[in-house]
């Protein structure tokens, strides 16, 4: 009766479960401070990795104007190896703000491990880890905020701008020219923008195709030199074929090369095309004739009578419509006060000129049918160089592809086309990788 009694007898049962249920409470709140106390590690870490991301965004952005600035990316190489980079800049903080919003490091190597054709879609550069032949790098920016690091790698591109081989070339299949009078200028020696002389190698004055035509390869150079008169022979200055290294005036300026052709040119077409800043169209019933380009520029960079300015060199790119053999079709005329900076690209029409004109860079005309005319009326001048490159055979006797007439000066310029080559558009990061 006693046991029955004692063990019927519920008191002191709310003391147990009482504790039960705060030591179960307890156990509640511990697990929510410790949840709460993580929380905000758990953001700061976040945030922090979120900015190092942007950080490293910025250090490619850093970089890619080093890219454009350089003419060469072997001298950003030196120090580097196939699979380790050299660095652009360690340890860098954003402009305007200090180490505790963050540093980023850039290093680039050659594409020349033997991973990198996986990554790049191209062979590896046969340079080496210092010397780029083929316009290609792998660029690594590391963000840093507080413990957090971001990675992020990307390939950079360049288009190569063609082997400009005279101040004015005629690569393809003909090169008929008509100069008029003798105050023209035709210079293959480096010319510097203020009209100095530079100090790069010198080009020929007139450079022809050594392949074209077909029949009689290097029969270009004789009907160049056939057509210019005695007296207008000495306004053509450049390297002397006779002994390189020297320059000369006359025929030995004039000469058959190989280094640019009709294929080099295309491919460089191809590539630059889909980079243009400003692609116009030309028709043989709308065909495009503008008046004092360059003057937009001082009010408005993107406008599409703004050719390029030294600061912001441009890609200009006109297409024209192919004619037949016995039409002449100015796929492109300029006349009043012209300026542009950066490279211009006539393709299947003729380019003319007249009025006052200035051009810092190549100049390209291109196609079945072409031909590029200074007609005089102003003072006209190109420092950079000429390209007239014709690839039909059939065309129509009479027409000529390059015809000169007034004083204009063709001089060839190491420094307007490194402004040309200096062009944003001409360099592409692709191949996003991030860690």
């Amino acid at each position: 009766m006693r046991l029955r009694a004692f063990v019927r007898d519920e008191r002191g049962v709310a003391l147990v479960l009482a504790l039960l249920v705060l030591l179960t409470l307890s156990g509640l709140v511990l697990a929510f401070l410790s949840a709460s106390a993580l929380e905000p590690q758990i953001s700061r870490n976040l945030q922090e990795g979120v900015r190092a991301r942007y950080v490293a965004e910025s250090g490619l952005e850093v970089a890619f104007n080093a890219l454009v600035g350089a003419n060469d990316w072997s001298v950003l190489l030196a120090g580097a190896s196939c699979s380790v980079g050299t660095a652009l800049y360690a340890g860098a903080t954003l402009p305007g703000l200090g180490a505790e919003s963050g540093v980023f490091t850039v290093t680039v190597r050659n594409d020349c491990h033997a991973a990198d054709a996986a990554y790049t879609g191209t062979t590896i550069d046969p340079g080496g880890a210092v010397s780029d032949t083929n316009g290609q790098v792998i660029v690594t920016s590391v963000g840093t905020v507080g413990t957090a690091t971001r990675t992020i790698s990307i390939v950079a591109r360049r288009v190569a701008l063609p082997p400009f081989n005279g101040a004015l070339s005629f690569p393809g299949q003909e090169a008929d020219i008509s100069f008029s009078g003798a105050s023209f200028d035709i210079w293959g020696t480096d010319t510097n923008l203020d009209g100095t002389a530079g100090t790069g190698q010198p080009v020929y004055g007139i450079a022809v195709s050594s392949i074209y035509p077909a029949a009689n390869p290097g029969a270009n150079e004789s009907t160049v030199e056939s057509a210019v008169a005695a007296n207008q022979k000495s306004r053509i200055r450049g390297k002397d074929e006779t002994a390189p290294g020297t320059t000369t005036t006359g025929d030995n300026a004039i000469n058959a090369d190989s280094s640019l052709t009709s294929t080099l040119l295309q491919e460089f077409i191809d590539a630059a095309r889909s980079n243009a800043d400003l692609v116009l169209e030309s028709t043989p019933t709308a065909p495009l004739s503008f008046s004092n380009i360059g003057a937009s520029c001082a009010t408005d960079l993107a406008s599409q009578t703004c050719w390029g300015t030294r600061d912001h060199p441009k890609i200009v790119y006109v297409r024209g419509t192919p004619p037949d053999p016995s039409s002449a079709f100015s796929a492109l005329s300029v006349s009043g006060n012209t300026t542009g900076v950066g490279v211009l690209i006539v393709e299947d029409g003729d380019f003319r000129v007249s009025g006052n004109f200035r051009w810092e860079g190549p100049i390209i005309v291109t196609g079945a049918y072409v031909g590029v005319g200074f007609l005089g009326g102003g003072f006209q001048e190109v420092y950079g160089a000429v390209v007239v490159n014709e690839t039909a055979t059939d065309e129509a006797a009479g027409y000529r592809e390059g015809v000169i007439t007034g004083n204009a000066k063709i001089k060839y310029s190491g420094q307007g086309i490194d402004l040309a080559r200096s062009s944003r558009r001409f360099v592409s990061m692709n191949g996003w990788r991030e860690q």
